[in-house]
């Protein structure tokens, strides 16, 4: 325990969003979302980012005392994609063009996802996946690879400093300046072998 371990308790047969696909959206645009959980009154909900910034806010489905409990939603300025299967594997790399911001799960344990982009000696990158600060379950891995095979970067909890309160830093960040022109990857599955509807991510 801590002290800021506090926690409010409802019960009831109410509408709960256990989690939702995807878990965020590009600002100015609506995005669709599904929804897990139980007692909602649909499982889908249409967002309206039009007049938002950039950032976390808080939805819910439902409205008055119907309401669900709210889930963090993230709003971007980026090109936004789905990830598309089958990309588990090197040879089946999702392709994908920087600056991006990709969507996707983990869809079953010991799920892969592969993406790969072209990129420029002394190109300063920055890979971030947003998943267990959205409520994710997801406990990221990321790795960044040379076409070939080689690693050259990888990191499991980056530690984010403007989130205190968080006991556990799952997401995963790698920064690093690229060796040489040529096409690179992004390897992104769950430290633990874990998956499902659950488990989505951004990754940036």
């Amino acid at each position: 325990g801590r002290e800021d371990f506090v926690y409010r308790i409802t019960l009831g047969a109410t509408p709960f969003v256990s989690s939702i696909f995807p878990l965020g959206g590009p600002v100015g645009d609506k995005t669709t979302v599904q929804a897990l959980g139980w007692n909602l009154p649909s499982d889908r909900i249409t967002l309206n980012n039009k007049n938002t910034e950039p950032g976390v806010r808080s939805v819910s489905l439902g409205k008055a005392r119907r309401a669900s409990n709210t889930v963090p939603f993230a709003l971007d300025t980026l090109p936004e994609c789905r990830a598309a299967e089958p990309n588990n594997h090197s040879s089946a790399a999702q392709k994908i063009k920087l600056p991006a911001l990709v969507n996707g799960r983990m869809n079953r344990p010991g799920d892969w996802d592969v993406f790969s982009f072209k990129g420029r000696k002394g190109d300063e990158i920055v890979a971030r996946v947003q998943a267990r600060s959205l409520g994710s379950p997801m406990d990221s891995m990321l790795k960044l690879t040379g076409a070939a095979g080689k690693t050259l970067a990888v990191n499991d909890d980056y530690e984010d400093k403007a989130a205190g309160l968080i006991t556990h830093h799952a997401d995963s960040q790698i920064s690093m300046k690229l060796p040489a022109d040529g096409t690179y990857l992004i390897h992104l599955g769950d430290t633990q072998n874990k998956g499902g509807k659950a488990y989505a991510y951004r990754l940036r």
